[in-house]
């Protein structure tokens, strides 16, 4: 699995960056990631490689986002790095690959924008905030089984409408 993974090592360091994670360590971040799929081989490989071999890009971003912010949410365990991250140093940067899958996230948020204020707002709960659906169903008084299948066809609407262009970033 790790081999697979490998191949598109630069598009989870992107995703790291796009997550929150500040380019000096976003490295760090992947290779985190690397381990703990690893880990949990057994049952993450049936969700992350479809049966052609190739990644499932939304189940990478669930991972490499929550790994973000877990790693991230750990007290000073990146002090040194964030006091001695500067941006000057992004020198090597592809700036052409790193806009246009920024335009892809906008493109996105933009979709997420259109399907009107209630499902935006649980979609940006649920997706830009480190609340579970259980704590935002205590908190909003919103079923929980309402908001998972709200979240579960918000994946669907954005795989079906962005998957394509998720595969074009690499070329």
């Amino acid at each position: 699995m790790l081999d697979i993974l490998s191949a598109s090592h630069e598009e989870w360091i992107r995703m790291a960056i796009a997550a929150g994670s500040p380019p000096t360590f976003a490295q760090d971040i992947v290779q985190e990631v690397y381990l703990r799929l690893h880990k949990y081989e057994e049952t993450a490989r049936p969700k992350l490689i479809d049966s052609k071999g190739e990644v499932n890009m939304f189940y990478m971003w669930g991972v490499v986002r929550n790994t973000t912010r877990t790693e991230l949410s750990k007290e000073n365990k990146y002090l040194a790095y964030v006091d001695f991250y500067i941006e000057e140093a992004e020198e090597d940067t592809d700036v052409e690959s790193e806009e246009r899958y920024q335009e892809l996230m906008d493109n996105i948020q933009t979709e997420v924008d259109s399907w009107g204020a209630y499902n935006s707002k649980l979609f940006n709960l649920y997706f830009k905030t480190d609340l579970s659906m259980r704590k935002i169903a205590g908190g909003t008084g919103i079923g929980l089984t309402h908001i998972f299948s709200s979240i579960t066809k918000y994946r669907a609407n954005i795989k079906e409408r962005f998957t394509d262009d998720f595969y074009n970033l690499k070329d």
